[in-house]
Protein backbone atom coordinates (compact mmCIF):
# COMPACT_ATOMS: atom_id res chain seq x y z
CA UNK A 1 0.00 0.00 0.00
CA UNK A 2 1.29 3.85 -0.48
CA UNK A 3 0.49 5.15 3.15
CA UNK A 4 0.09 9.24 3.79
CA UNK A 5 1.62 9.87 7.26
CA UNK A 6 0.92 13.21 8.69
CA UNK A 7 3.61 14.42 11.22
CA UNK A 8 7.01 13.34 11.70
CA UNK A 9 6.80 13.11 15.34
CA UNK A 10 7.19 10.07 17.71
CA UNK A 11 4.09 8.44 16.19
CA UNK A 12 4.49 9.32 12.83
CA UNK A 13 7.83 8.41 12.68
CA UNK A 14 7.58 5.16 14.76
CA UNK A 15 4.41 4.42 12.39
CA UNK A 16 6.79 5.36 9.27
CA UNK A 17 9.46 2.86 10.33
CA UNK A 18 7.11 -0.17 10.93
CA UNK A 19 5.57 0.15 8.20
CA UNK A 20 8.11 0.95 5.86
CA UNK A 21 10.08 -2.48 7.01
CA UNK A 22 6.35 -4.44 5.98
CA UNK A 23 7.14 -2.84 2.49
CA UNK A 24 4.86 -0.15 2.27
CA UNK A 25 5.37 3.04 0.61
CA UNK A 26 5.57 5.69 3.45
CA UNK A 27 5.12 9.41 2.69
CA UNK A 28 5.80 11.39 5.69
CA UNK A 29 5.11 15.20 5.88
CA UNK A 30 5.97 17.37 8.73
CA UNK A 31 4.97 20.92 9.13
CA UNK A 32 8.31 22.31 10.76
CA UNK A 33 11.47 21.60 10.44
CA UNK A 34 13.46 18.39 11.68
CA UNK A 35 13.39 18.24 15.59
CA UNK A 36 16.24 16.01 15.88
CA UNK A 37 18.27 19.22 14.52
CA UNK A 38 16.74 21.40 17.12
CA UNK A 39 18.54 21.82 20.90
CA UNK A 40 15.17 22.97 22.37
CA UNK A 41 11.87 20.72 23.10
CA UNK A 42 12.08 19.14 26.57
CA UNK A 43 12.46 15.81 28.05
CA UNK A 44 10.46 13.11 27.67
CA UNK A 45 9.95 10.34 30.57
CA UNK A 46 9.60 6.81 28.36
CA UNK A 47 7.86 3.69 30.38
CA UNK A 48 8.40 -0.01 28.62
CA UNK A 49 4.70 0.23 27.42
CA UNK A 50 6.89 2.36 24.27
CA UNK A 51 10.32 1.66 24.96
CA UNK A 52 9.82 -2.09 23.98
CA UNK A 53 8.28 -0.90 20.58
CA UNK A 54 11.60 0.27 19.84
CA UNK A 55 12.97 -3.37 19.42
CA UNK A 56 10.67 -3.63 16.74
CA UNK A 57 12.41 -0.89 14.63
CA UNK A 58 16.17 -1.74 16.00
CA UNK A 59 16.89 1.11 18.18
CA UNK A 60 16.45 -0.02 21.52
CA UNK A 61 20.04 -0.54 22.57
CA UNK A 62 20.33 3.00 21.32
CA UNK A 63 18.07 4.59 22.98
CA UNK A 64 19.06 2.80 26.61
CA UNK A 65 22.71 4.03 25.60
CA UNK A 66 21.17 7.60 25.07
CA UNK A 67 18.43 8.03 27.98
CA UNK A 68 19.17 8.01 31.71
CA UNK A 69 17.57 5.45 33.55
CA UNK A 70 14.92 6.29 35.91
CA UNK A 71 15.25 5.08 39.80
CA UNK A 72 13.63 7.10 42.04
CA UNK A 73 10.37 9.55 42.53
CA UNK A 74 10.37 12.25 44.74
CA UNK A 75 7.69 15.00 45.60
CA UNK A 76 8.13 17.63 47.53
CA UNK A 77 7.11 20.80 49.06
CA UNK A 78 8.38 24.45 47.90
CA UNK A 79 10.62 24.76 50.55
CA UNK A 80 12.65 21.72 50.25
CA UNK A 81 10.66 19.30 52.45
CA UNK A 82 10.08 15.72 51.01
CA UNK A 83 6.75 14.41 51.31
CA UNK A 84 7.30 10.89 49.64
CA UNK A 85 10.23 9.58 47.90
CA UNK A 86 10.02 5.72 46.50
CA UNK A 87 12.50 4.12 44.16
CA UNK A 88 10.66 2.86 40.95
CA UNK A 89 8.94 -0.45 41.16
CA UNK A 90 11.05 -3.68 39.69
CA UNK A 91 8.10 -5.32 37.90
CA UNK A 92 8.28 -1.80 35.81
CA UNK A 93 11.81 -2.34 34.33
CA UNK A 94 11.04 -6.23 33.94
CA UNK A 95 9.43 -5.44 30.93
CA UNK A 96 11.69 -2.73 29.76
CA UNK A 97 13.76 0.18 29.79
CA UNK A 98 12.24 3.39 31.98
CA UNK A 99 14.20 6.33 31.23
CA UNK A 100 14.59 9.81 30.65
CA UNK A 101 16.01 11.44 26.52
CA UNK A 102 15.74 14.40 24.91
CA UNK A 103 12.63 14.81 22.90
CA UNK A 104 14.97 15.67 19.82
CA UNK A 105 17.19 13.09 21.02
CA UNK A 106 14.28 10.29 20.10
CA UNK A 107 12.99 11.76 16.94
CA UNK A 108 16.84 11.49 15.81
CA UNK A 109 16.26 7.89 16.74
CA UNK A 110 12.98 7.16 15.12
CA UNK A 111 14.04 9.45 11.64
CA UNK A 112 17.35 6.80 11.43
CA UNK A 113 14.78 4.35 11.97
CA UNK A 114 12.32 5.74 9.44
CA UNK A 115 14.57 5.79 6.71
CA UNK A 116 13.20 3.74 3.86
CA UNK A 117 10.19 6.47 4.22
CA UNK A 118 10.02 9.41 1.89
CA UNK A 119 10.08 12.17 4.52
CA UNK A 120 9.08 16.04 3.47
CA UNK A 121 9.61 18.86 6.09
CA UNK A 122 8.63 22.48 5.78
CA UNK A 123 4.76 21.15 4.18
CA UNK A 124 1.78 20.42 6.14
CA UNK A 125 -1.33 18.98 4.61
CA UNK A 126 -4.20 21.24 4.41
CA UNK A 127 -6.70 19.30 3.59
CA UNK A 128 -8.27 15.45 2.65
CA UNK A 129 -10.94 13.85 1.32
CA UNK A 130 -11.46 10.20 0.54
CA UNK A 131 -13.24 7.78 -2.02
CA UNK A 132 -14.15 3.86 -1.49
CA UNK A 133 -11.08 2.93 -2.96
CA UNK A 134 -8.45 5.92 -1.65
CA UNK A 135 -7.39 9.21 -0.04
CA UNK A 136 -6.00 12.34 -1.14
CA UNK A 137 -4.49 14.94 0.34
CA UNK A 138 -3.71 18.55 0.03
CA UNK A 139 -0.19 20.26 0.88
CA UNK A 140 0.25 23.74 1.53
CA UNK A 141 2.47 23.82 -1.17
CA UNK A 142 -0.70 22.97 -4.02
CA UNK A 143 0.52 19.48 -4.39
CA UNK A 144 -2.12 16.73 -4.27
CA UNK A 145 -0.84 13.22 -2.89
CA UNK A 146 -3.11 9.99 -3.63
CA UNK A 147 -2.90 7.19 -0.77
CA UNK A 148 -4.56 3.78 0.09
CA UNK A 149 -4.36 5.21 3.71
CA UNK A 150 -3.95 8.47 5.59
CA UNK A 151 -2.56 8.49 9.21
CA UNK A 152 -3.29 12.16 11.02
CA UNK A 153 -0.21 12.51 13.56
CA UNK A 154 0.21 16.13 13.54
CA UNK A 155 -0.11 16.46 17.20
CA UNK A 156 -2.43 18.48 19.31
CA UNK A 157 -3.31 20.96 16.75
CA UNK A 158 -3.91 17.98 14.40
CA UNK A 159 -5.95 19.20 10.94
CA UNK A 160 -6.01 15.46 10.28
CA UNK A 161 -8.33 15.27 13.26
CA UNK A 162 -11.08 17.46 11.95
CA UNK A 163 -11.62 15.45 8.90
CA UNK A 164 -12.32 12.63 11.20
CA UNK A 165 -13.87 14.27 14.04
CA UNK A 166 -14.53 17.51 13.79
CA UNK A 167 -13.54 19.55 16.42
CA UNK A 168 -12.90 18.35 19.92
CA UNK A 169 -13.19 20.11 22.80
CA UNK A 170 -9.75 20.99 25.08
CA UNK A 171 -9.23 20.39 28.67
CA UNK A 172 -8.13 23.30 30.09
CA UNK A 173 -5.99 23.37 33.46
CA UNK A 174 -5.72 26.83 33.31
CA UNK A 175 -1.71 26.45 34.30
CA UNK A 176 0.99 26.51 31.44
CA UNK A 177 5.15 25.60 31.97
CA UNK A 178 8.10 26.89 30.71
CA UNK A 179 10.74 24.21 29.62
CA UNK A 180 14.50 24.82 29.91
CA UNK A 181 18.18 23.00 30.00
CA UNK A 182 19.96 23.25 33.01
CA UNK A 183 23.65 21.86 34.42
CA UNK A 184 22.82 17.97 34.82
CA UNK A 185 25.53 18.22 38.13
CA UNK A 186 22.96 19.99 39.87
CA UNK A 187 20.81 16.93 40.78
CA UNK A 188 21.70 13.03 41.41
CA UNK A 189 21.26 11.19 38.21
CA UNK A 190 18.23 8.96 38.30
CA UNK A 191 16.23 11.22 40.46
CA UNK A 192 13.05 12.51 39.03
CA UNK A 193 12.04 15.47 41.86
CA UNK A 194 8.66 17.52 41.42
CA UNK A 195 7.98 20.21 44.04
CA UNK A 196 4.85 22.19 44.74
CA UNK A 197 3.38 25.44 46.50
CA UNK A 198 0.30 26.92 46.10
CA UNK A 199 0.24 28.25 42.85
CA UNK A 200 3.06 26.84 41.23
CA UNK A 201 5.05 23.98 40.60
CA UNK A 202 8.65 22.96 39.96
CA UNK A 203 9.93 19.44 38.38
CA UNK A 204 13.32 18.68 37.52
CA UNK A 205 13.86 15.75 35.18
CA UNK A 206 17.80 14.74 34.23
CA UNK A 207 18.67 13.18 31.31
CA UNK A 208 22.24 11.41 30.75
CA UNK A 209 24.57 15.23 30.41
CA UNK A 210 21.75 17.96 30.90
CA UNK A 211 18.84 18.52 33.12
CA UNK A 212 15.20 19.32 32.10
CA UNK A 213 13.65 21.70 34.37
CA UNK A 214 9.71 22.86 34.50
CA UNK A 215 8.03 25.66 36.20
CA UNK A 216 4.32 25.99 36.31
CA UNK A 217 2.13 28.22 37.56
CA UNK A 218 -1.25 29.98 35.84
CA UNK A 219 -1.64 30.68 32.86
CA UNK A 220 -1.61 34.67 33.56
CA UNK A 221 1.74 34.75 35.01
CA UNK A 222 2.90 34.09 31.57
CA UNK A 223 1.22 36.49 30.02
CA UNK A 224 4.13 38.39 28.57
CA UNK A 225 6.15 36.40 26.45
CA UNK A 226 9.34 38.88 27.08
CA UNK A 227 8.99 38.31 30.72
CA UNK A 228 8.90 34.96 30.60
CA UNK A 229 12.20 34.43 31.42
CA UNK A 230 11.93 37.40 34.34
CA UNK A 231 8.83 34.74 35.26
CA UNK A 232 11.25 31.29 35.66
CA UNK A 233 13.79 33.98 37.59
CA UNK A 234 10.73 34.14 39.71
CA UNK A 235 9.92 30.41 40.52
CA UNK A 236 13.62 29.93 40.85
CA UNK A 237 14.16 32.52 43.58
CA UNK A 238 10.74 30.69 45.19
CA UNK A 239 11.80 27.29 45.19
CA UNK A 240 15.44 28.47 46.83
CA UNK A 241 17.23 27.77 43.65
CA UNK A 242 19.97 30.71 42.87
CA UNK A 243 22.71 28.98 41.45
CA UNK A 244 22.99 30.49 38.50
CA UNK A 245 23.33 26.79 36.62
CA UNK A 246 19.89 26.61 37.10
CA UNK A 247 19.43 29.15 34.29
CA UNK A 248 21.84 29.09 31.99
CA UNK A 249 19.14 29.29 28.77
CA UNK A 250 16.56 32.04 30.58
CA UNK A 251 18.59 35.15 28.52
CA UNK A 252 16.76 33.17 25.57
CA UNK A 253 13.01 32.86 26.32
CA UNK A 254 11.99 29.39 27.60
CA UNK A 255 9.43 27.24 25.51
CA UNK A 256 6.00 28.22 27.22
CA UNK A 257 4.13 24.83 27.46
CA UNK A 258 0.52 25.07 27.76
CA UNK A 259 -1.04 22.51 30.26
CA UNK A 260 -4.19 21.49 27.94
CA UNK A 261 -5.29 18.26 26.18
CA UNK A 262 -7.65 17.33 23.88
CA UNK A 263 -9.63 13.50 22.93
CA UNK A 264 -10.38 13.28 19.80
CA UNK A 265 -14.41 11.97 19.97
CA UNK A 266 -13.42 9.34 17.29
CA UNK A 267 -10.26 8.09 15.91
CA UNK A 268 -11.24 6.73 12.48
CA UNK A 269 -13.23 7.18 9.87
CA UNK A 270 -12.61 5.25 6.67
CA UNK A 271 -9.15 5.03 5.49
CA UNK A 272 -8.34 7.87 7.84
CA UNK A 273 -6.69 6.98 11.22
CA UNK A 274 -5.17 9.24 14.21
CA UNK A 275 -2.50 8.20 16.28
CA UNK A 276 -0.85 9.92 19.61
CA UNK A 277 -1.57 13.46 20.33
CA UNK A 278 -3.96 13.55 17.36
CA UNK A 279 -6.09 11.07 18.73
CA UNK A 280 -5.20 11.72 22.52
CA UNK A 281 -3.36 14.61 23.87
CA UNK A 282 -1.54 14.58 26.70
CA UNK A 283 -0.83 16.28 29.55
CA UNK A 284 2.92 15.67 30.81
CA UNK A 285 1.61 14.92 34.50
CA UNK A 286 1.54 11.17 34.55
CA UNK A 287 4.65 11.55 31.78
CA UNK A 288 3.16 8.74 29.74
CA UNK A 289 2.01 10.12 26.71
CA UNK A 290 4.98 9.48 24.86
CA UNK A 291 4.65 6.34 25.64
CA UNK A 292 1.14 5.54 24.79
CA UNK A 293 2.13 7.52 21.32
CA UNK A 294 4.67 4.71 20.66
CA UNK A 295 2.48 1.87 21.56
CA UNK A 296 -0.49 3.15 19.24
CA UNK A 297 1.52 3.42 16.32
CA UNK A 298 2.66 -0.12 17.04
CA UNK A 299 -0.72 -1.17 17.32
CA UNK A 300 -1.48 0.66 13.69
CA UNK A 301 1.12 -0.64 11.93
CA UNK A 302 0.36 -4.35 13.07
CA UNK A 303 -3.15 -4.46 11.68
CA UNK A 304 -2.25 -3.25 8.66
CA UNK A 305 0.43 -5.67 8.21
CA UNK A 306 -2.40 -8.34 8.00
CA UNK A 307 -4.72 -6.07 5.21
CA UNK A 308 -4.52 -4.54 2.25
CA UNK A 309 -5.44 -1.95 -0.04
CA UNK A 310 -9.39 -3.08 -0.26
CA UNK A 311 -9.79 -4.21 3.45
CA UNK A 312 -7.93 -1.52 4.66
CA UNK A 313 -10.78 0.87 6.41
CA UNK A 314 -11.63 -2.64 8.75
CA UNK A 315 -7.90 -3.08 9.70
CA UNK A 316 -7.81 0.78 11.02
CA UNK A 317 -11.37 0.39 12.89
CA UNK A 318 -9.67 -2.85 14.70
CA UNK A 319 -6.88 -0.63 15.29
CA UNK A 320 -9.05 1.78 17.10
CA UNK A 321 -10.65 -0.86 18.98
CA UNK A 322 -7.42 -1.77 20.33
CA UNK A 323 -5.99 1.00 21.59
CA UNK A 324 -8.72 4.26 22.13
CA UNK A 325 -9.79 2.68 25.79
CA UNK A 326 -6.35 1.92 27.36
CA UNK A 327 -5.00 5.26 25.85
CA UNK A 328 -7.79 7.30 27.23
CA UNK A 329 -7.10 5.43 30.72
CA UNK A 330 -3.87 6.88 30.63
CA UNK A 331 -5.24 9.95 29.10
CA UNK A 332 -7.45 10.62 32.60
CA UNK A 333 -4.83 9.60 35.07
CA UNK A 334 -3.06 12.60 33.68
CA UNK A 335 -6.02 14.62 34.35
CA UNK A 336 -6.41 13.09 37.77
CA UNK A 337 -2.96 14.19 38.33
CA UNK A 338 -2.79 17.56 37.01
CA UNK A 339 -5.44 18.20 39.73
CA UNK A 340 -3.55 17.36 42.42
CA UNK A 341 -0.25 19.19 40.84
CA UNK A 342 -2.08 22.64 39.85
CA UNK A 343 -3.74 23.73 42.85
CA UNK A 344 -3.83 27.44 43.55
CA UNK A 345 -5.21 27.68 47.26
CA UNK A 346 -3.42 26.85 50.52
CA UNK A 347 -5.99 24.59 52.04
CA UNK A 348 -6.34 22.54 49.13
CA UNK A 349 -2.88 22.97 48.69
CA UNK A 350 -2.21 21.42 52.33
CA UNK A 351 -4.90 18.60 51.86
CA UNK A 352 -2.84 17.60 48.34
CA UNK A 353 0.52 17.51 50.36
CA UNK A 354 -0.70 15.32 53.21
CA UNK A 355 -2.02 13.22 50.50
CA UNK A 356 0.92 12.64 48.51
CA UNK A 357 3.13 12.14 52.28
CA UNK A 358 1.60 9.00 52.50
CA UNK A 359 1.83 8.36 48.91
CA UNK A 360 4.38 5.97 46.96
CA UNK A 361 4.65 6.11 43.08
CA UNK A 362 3.00 2.76 43.35
CA UNK A 363 -0.32 4.47 43.91
CA UNK A 364 -0.04 7.61 42.12
CA UNK A 365 0.37 5.37 38.87
CA UNK A 366 -0.95 2.15 39.94
CA UNK A 367 -3.08 1.98 36.53
CA UNK A 368 0.13 1.92 34.20
CA UNK A 369 1.91 -0.83 36.57
CA UNK A 370 -1.59 -2.90 35.64
CA UNK A 371 -0.99 -2.15 32.02
CA UNK A 372 2.13 -3.48 31.64
CA UNK A 373 0.87 -7.13 32.30
CA UNK A 374 -2.05 -6.36 29.43
CA UNK A 375 -1.47 -6.78 25.56
CA UNK A 376 -2.03 -3.74 24.00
Amino acid sequence: MRVLIAGAGIAGLTAAALLGRQGHEVLVVERGADAAASDAGYALALWPHGTRVLHSVGVYEQLVARSAAMERYTAGRSDGRVLSSSTIPPEVTEFGHLGLIPRGELIALLRDAASAADIRYGRRVVAAQQAADHVEVQLDDGRVEKGDVLIGADGIGSAVRFAVAGQAPRFDTGWACLVWWADAALVDQGEVTERWAPGSFLGTYPCRDRLCVIAGAPKERFRHRERNADAAAELLRAYGLTDPRWSPQLDDAPTLWPMSDVRAPRWVSGRIALVGDAAAGFLPTAGVGASMALESAAALADELSRTDAASAPKSLALYERRRRDRTESAQTLSRRLARVTFVRSRPVAAVRDLILARSSIQSLVGPLLRDLERPI
